[in-house]
């Protein structure tokens, strides 16, 4: 047989088991799959991925630079409640952060950064801070959001503006922080009014402890800040915005409501996370209440 023949006959019959669309079509496969794989390892390692999401559920990233933390960590970060919406987190890596500051013993070392969710007094305590720390306002005094993505250390912070009105008349009334270490999210929703909507929701990615305020009046109605936990799925919830006893207690019954019953009362005001020993969700944790009347 002719070997020119016999190349042209399994020629042939490789192009009619692979025609060229198919040939094709593998290899944009194998390039965009080659180009996506940390993109795609990023997803289904579930790491918060917050950005500026208007009312409606649209989406616009904080930023693009660099992705954030492997949630393969397992190194501890702390998270110590100060007081009302105030929390201190320190990243394992180094980075700390005072959120909301409130009326608290002046921190020495000061933190690296203050963020701010809102101009009430009661979160935005920076002046023993100014000139010390990093401070960050959600919200410039016109209305507007400023766009958060910043990193200490391995501590990331980035904002999530809860925007009222319309396009052409934005008005943000609380800002969401977001803070990654470790491979844990940590929510802070501020003085939140209303809850997000399914696409916040789904922009805000994985959050691992949700951080809400109970009032039950300024902010949301316990039974819609419960709807919330049950929608994030967080594998902690902790309290803040309260005075006394008794809204804990309150939306620990909107949250039974909603089939969420591990409750957990620490004696500190102090929690060490790993993504190893988080619980799963979701579990009520009572930090002990250290606010000023």
């Amino acid at each position: 047989m002719n070997p020119a023949y016999g190349k042209r006959r399994f020629s042939a019959r490789m192009r009619k088991r692979f025609p060229a669309k198919k040939i094709i079509s593998l290899g944009l496969f194998v390039f965009l799959a080659f180009i996506l794989s940390p993109t795609l390892a990023w997803a289904a390692e579930g790491i918060c991925k917050p950005g500026i999401v208007q009312r409606d559920g649209r989406f616009i990233p904080v930023s693009t630079r660099g992705g954030w933390e492997s949630a393969r960590q397992t190194r501890a970060v702390r998270l110590k409640f100060l007081g009302h919406s105030s929390f201190l987190i320190e990243a394992p890596g180094g980075g700390r952060a005072v959120m909301d500051p409130y009326v608290i013993p002046v921190l020495d070392p000061p933190p690296d950064a203050v963020t701010v969710s809102n101009f009430h007094e009661t979160h935005s305590m920076t002046g023993p801070y100014v000139g010390k720390s990093e401070i960050f306002f959600g919200v410039t005094k016109e209305g507007k959001p400023n766009a958060i993505d910043e990193k200490f250390g391995s501590l990331r912070i980035a904002s999530f503006p809860q925007v009222d009105g319309d396009e052409n008349h934005p008005f943000v009334l609380n800002t969401i922080h977001v803070f990654q270490a470790g491979g844990i999210c940590v929510a802070h929703f501020g003085n939140a009014r209303f809850g997000p909507s399914p696409g916040q929701i789904r922009a805000l990615g994985k959050i691992h402890v949700l951080l809400l305020p109970i009032d039950g009046s300024f902010t949301v109605p316990h039974d819609v800040a419960a709807k919330i936990v049950k929608r994030i799925g967080p594998n902690i919830v902790i309290p803040m915005h309260y005075f006394g006893p008794e809204l804990t207690g309150e939306f620990e019954k909107a949250l039974k409501a909603e089939g969420i019953t591990r409750v957990l009362r620490p004696q500190e005001t102090e929690l060490v996370l790993t993504r190893k020993r988080l619980p799963p969700p979701t579990t009520y944790v009572v930090l002990p209440d250290v606010s000023v009347p």
